[in-house]
């Protein structure tokens, strides 16, 4: 990278694209990949990031205030950035403009347009070339190669693709403490069971054509990720992971934390799904257990929680997984997250409606349970008219149990209600309305 390099352009041979405080100028030969959608994708990221900042200045200003040593020197918020795949350089641009206390972004790319790209983009920004230093190279290297050197404190991979190529050499490159942003958009491998056998090549896990396919697909996603880290002796957090549209995006937090590693069976396993009625288990590999005074064993769970066939309607059930089972959320996170996103000017974010609605619905959502079902497809399975979702959830309150929605369907419910529970308040609801006639004798509606 040479810092003396000072783009030459015509801003007439350019369509102006504006978004956020950022305006690019796109050649109008498309020889750089833009992608409008992926706003609400920019917009999150922002936020997000901002809100990891904050968490993570006032933590180390904590740290610092506890400490004894006077020769310990306050923190500096400062932060640095590495775009793995820039493209365009827009999201870095719109890094810069909107998040403070940046140190500097590294905005790699592999093609010299893109990399050209980039320069004139930050350059007509009037955005320094020490705050956003393009860099050509390919991204595996330039992430491995800070294995030795000062790491990055946020790593964004947003691909046009899988981001399986990229998620180790990422964890290579960010700092303990540090923040990935994950981006797959190939949710027809990851959300369906086309091709099951790639699926599992790059994420370690089956897909399944269910209800819940998009969660399963985040829960892959992270599954792919907790691995990577774990064999570097890391574990990653899931702050926030949210399917938008034809991709997910995911955003963890690294920890250097190798006790915490050892929970990640327990929080790890497979799920049987019924492909007729929709039912599902899940099964952990491993369990958590007390052990002599404050200490805790780590065990082999037991098995099976399913049978072959699904007991409530005796059909063939399909293996998902293995796949991340723990908490998708970080609930203190979004919450701020969600505060600080409706507190800001409605003109920083394009997006903004979308995004307060779709981190409240994330904030509603039970975090200890996984996976959902899905009421059209209940009704489906005993030939009935599909109830308000009011009805299904307040009988299972009134049982006693915690019912949500979910941000991956609409129509669904995720509840810690057994799937015997959830059945009878379906089959209350078949002989309330009247029984079909189209209703075989010893389906799930009896």
């Amino acid at each position: 990278m040479n810092d003396e390099y000072t783009p030459t352009y015509a801003v007439d041979d350019y369509e102006q694209i504006t978004e956020g405080r950022a305006t690019i100028l796109f050649p109008r030969n498309n020889e750089v990949f833009y992608n409008p959608v992926q706003q609400f994708n920019r917009d999150m990221s922002i936020a997000a990031i901002k809100t990891w900042r904050d968490i993570t200045a006032e933590a180390k200003l904590a740290r610092y205030n506890r400490s004894t040593n006077p020769a310990k020197s306050k923190p500096s918020p400062k932060f640095t950035i590495l775009e793995a795949l820039a493209a365009s350089g827009l999201r870095s641009v719109r890094y810069a403009k909107e998040i403070e206390d940046i140190d500097y972004i590294l905005t790699n790319d592999l093609l010299a347009d893109a990399v050209e790209s980039i320069r004139r983009n930050a350059h007509f920004n009037g955005i320094s070339q020490q705050l956003v230093r393009a860099n050509q190279g390919d991204a595996i290297s330039v992430m491995y190669a800070q294995r030795d050197k000062k790491r990055f404190s946020v790593v964004d991979l947003d691909p046009y693709g899988t981001a399986a190529p990229f998620i180790d050499g990422a964890l290579h490159a960010v700092e303990n403490g540090g923040l990935i942003c994950v981006t797959c958009t190939d949710l027809a491998i990851l959300a369906s069971n086309n091709h099951p056998e790639t699926c599992f090549a790059k994420y370690g896990g089956n897909p399944l054509k269910a209800e819940f396919c998009h969660e399963l697909a985040l829960r892959l996603v992270v599954h792919s990720i907790q691995q990577a880290a774990n064999r570097q002796r890391r574990y990653i957090e899931p702050l926030m992971s949210c399917s938008i549209d034809f991709y997910v995006r995911i955003f963890v937090r690294v920890h250097d934390r190798p006790l915490m590693v050892k929970t990640v069976a327990s929080q790890t396993g497979v799920v049987y799904h019924c492909r007729h009625c929709g039912s599902f288990a899940t099964q952990p590999f491993g369990a958590i257990v007390p052990g002599k005074g404050d200490n805790t064993k780590f065990r082999i769970a037991t098995a099976p929680t399913a049978d072959s066939l699904c007991a409530n309607c005796g059909s063939t059930q399909d293996i998902g997984g293995p796949c991340w089972i723990g908490p998708l959320h970080n609930t203190d996170f979004v919450q701020r997250m969600y505060d600080t996103v409706s507190k800001t000017d409605k003109t920083v974010y394009g997006t903004q409606p979308r995004m307060q609605g779709m981190l409240k619905v994330i904030l509603e959502e039970l975090q200890d349970v996984p996976f959902h079902y899905n009421l059209a497809t209940l009704s489906s399975a005993v030939r009935t008219a599909c109830p308000p979702l009011i009805k299904i959830n307040s009988a299972l309150l009134n049982a006693g149990y915690r019912v949500s929605g979910v941000h991956t369907r609409t129509g669904s419910i995720k509840t810690d209600a057994p799937m015997h529970v959830v059945w009878d308040a379906i089959r209350a609801h078949v002989k309330e309305i009247g029984r079909s006639p189209h209703i075989a004798e010893g389906s799930p509606a009896d």
